[in-house]
């Protein structure tokens, strides 16, 4: 069955809001068996447009629905957004983890639904159309716990936040869209928090964030059994594909092939945070150009879920990844102004010590770097700070990651079962770094490896079962002085993720307690004594300090400057008590600062 939106009381007007005409004849539609509901050529204003069960919304030719600009015409999912306090990217309209997924076309629990037809979506919500509270930064696309999803043929543009999010969604398929976000605010392409059975082909992708994201923010509910093919990416200062770091749920039978990536942040972007797993990972058949880092690849451990009670979960597992057919040129810096931050080029393979990234195979891979790393940079004798956690921004833009890496091209460590088969790794500008620099690295074979206008081929440390065949480029190993310099960089590291776990476990403990609690503004402050446990609570500061009860050095937190400190600072303080009233004081170190009032949890 067809029906027109016109019928129901549409009218190509921009000051007119046409959402329930919209509405009721899709409900009319969906009711009467189910159909297409036609948009005719003209440009309607809308709030949120509910999708319905057996509807397809079908965008005529010169059809183009704008959103409209008051918060208080869109609704949201039935489900709530699972981030965890840590993240709100909404600004000033609502945190993730309290509010739904606000959207302009929304699809929630449906079943044969979506839109198809070569109009366009415009969200309007974009930097050059301002952002209030009033306008609010709703998806644009939404479709929550569905089944048998059709997104087909549409410009989607403008939205204010993720273009397409896809909430547990399965057999959906996205076919021959184009996304226009460049200019939005978090202006993901193609997200999706969990799903099965997806499909995406044939994509026209310019996005103001990470192009295409998979996300698993609920344990139980993976991303499983995704196609992505025959796609042309841009993401400025992002990723082309991203996999996490929201990873509370699997990731598991992901392939990616026939695809071209321009002007990105980062190629490949796959990020383990919390104890889940990937496996079975394959892309194939992809050319980059203008690509800051073709391959970024780390496993860590912090959380961003509401769904998970731990601040700091396990370690998950990485495996069995597939990288063939890669050609890219890669860019030398690119600047975040968000962050007001440069990123430099390079390719990064890394977990966290203790754990790998497993089973890794790259074959038929060409990269070209910038180059022109110094001798200094290839002789450094400090290593490069983990990645632990996050507090203020995700840990690939951490200022410890500089343009000093101890590689060329590729630089990876703390991985197993790693084959590189007829790969050429190229530098532009002479560098007098090796072209792969691989650390702590269990089983590497290499064969058919070409470096070219670089030092070497591989500079290895701690590799067991190194095995280099037919290959070019000279192989070294480290020197005396490397070697002592970076084993006692692993001891500081080990030193830190003690200490991280501790101040977790310290912080899951209060956040735990009621909310029963004393606030104070100044960093020198008395409480009485009480028979009910207490923890010192500090949810945000900079820097290092010493904390004193009663004159008496109880701790002195210090991190070593490349690491950033990624929970509240959190201290039982209980055992330091004396009867009566008790004298506490936090002693800046240097430019410590604290952002936040100080907390006193009780029990």
């Amino acid at each position: 069955m067809n029906m027109n939106v016109l019928a129901f009381g549409a009218v190509s007007d921009e000051s007119f809001n046409s959402t329930t005409a919209f509405n009721e004849a899709i409900r009319r539609c969906s009711e009467s068996g189910g159909g297409v509901v036609d948009v005719p050529a003209g440009v309607y204003l809308c709030g949120t447009i509910l999708l319905q069960d057996n509807v397809l919304l079908n965008l005529q030719p010169g059809s183009r629905i704008i959103g409209s600009t008051d918060i208080r015409d869109y609704t949201g999912t039935q489900r709530k957004c699972a981030w965890g306090g840590a993240v709100n990217c909404c600004g000033d309209q609502f945190n993730f983890q309290d509010n739904p997924c606000v959207a302009l076309i929304l699809a929630d629990r449906k079943t044969n639904c979506g839109v198809i037809g070569t109009g366009t979506v415009d969200g309007r919500r974009s930097t050059k159309f301002g952002y209030s509270p009033e306008k609010g930064r709703p998806f644009l696309c939404v479709f929550s716990e569905c089944r048998f999803v059709t997104l087909r043929d549409v410009t989607l543009t403008n939205p204010g936040m993720f273009t397409v999010y896809g909430l547990n969604s399965t057999d959906v398929t996205i076919d021959g869209v184009k996304i226009r976000s460049a200019d939005s605010w978090n202006g993901d392409g193609l997200d999706f928090d969990g799903g099965k059975r997806v499909t995406i082909s044939n994509c026209n992708i310019d996005a103001g964030d990470d192009a295409i994201g998979l996300k698993a923010l609920t344990p139980g509910e993976p991303c499983e059994d995704f196609t992505i093919t025959n796609c042309v990416i841009r993401s400025r200062n992002w990723g082309a594909i991203r996999i996490g770091p929201e990873s509370a749920g699997d990731m598991k039978r992901i392939a990616m092939s026939n695809c071209v990536f321009h002007d990105c942040g980062d190629g490949f972007k796959l990020q383990l945070t919390q104890d889940a797993v990937f496996e079975d990972l394959s892309f194939d058949n992809i050319l980059m150009n203008e690509v800051l880092r073709p391959f970024f690849i780390t496993s860590n451990r912090y959380n961003m879920s509401s769904k998970v009670p731990l601040s700091r979960p396990k370690a998950g597992t990485v495996r069995r990844l597939r990288f063939s057919n890669i050609s890219a040129v890669m860019r030398p810096t690119s600047f975040i102004p968000e962050y007001n931050l440069r990123v430099y080029a390079n390719n990064f393979i890394s977990a966290l010590p203790g754990s790998v990234v497993e089973d890794l195979t790259l074959s038929n891979v060409h990269l070209i770097a910038p180059g022109g790393g110094t001798k200094e940079e290839a002789e450094r004798t400090v290593g490069h700070g983990d990645m632990f956690d996050f507090r203020n921004m995700y840990p690939e833009h951490l200022t410890n990651f500089g343009g000093d890496y101890p590689s060329a091209v590729l630089y990876i460590r703390n991985a197993k079962n790693v084959r590189m088969l007829n790969c050429t790794f190229e530098a532009q500008e002479y560098d007098e770094r090796c072209a792969i620099a691989a650390e702590c690295v269990e089983n590497l074979f290499l064969r058919y490896a070409v470096a070219r206008n670089v030092a070497g081929l591989l500079r290895q440390y701690r590799c067991d079962g190194l095995s280099v065949a037919e290959s070019e480029g000279a192989v070294v190993g480290f020197t005396k002085e490397q070697a002592e310099g970076w084993e006692k960089f692993r001891e500081m590291t080990l030193l830190v993720d003690a200490r991280l776990e501790e101040a977790a476990l310290a912080c899951d403990a209060a956040l735990a307690l009621p909310d029963t609690e004393s606030v104070f503004d100044t960093p020198v402050f008395s409480i009485e004594k009480n028979e009910r446990r207490q923890f010192l609570f500090i949810p945000s500061f900079e820097g290092n300090f010493d904390l004193y009860v009663n004159g008496e050095l109880v701790t002195d937190w210090h991190m070593p400057p490349c690491y950033v400190f990624p929970y509240p600072f959190t201290f039982e303080l209980t055992p330091y008590l004396s009867d009566g009233e008790n004298r506490i004081e936090i002693r800046p170190r240097g430019e410590c600062k604290l952002l936040s009032k100080i907390f006193i949890k009780l029990s």
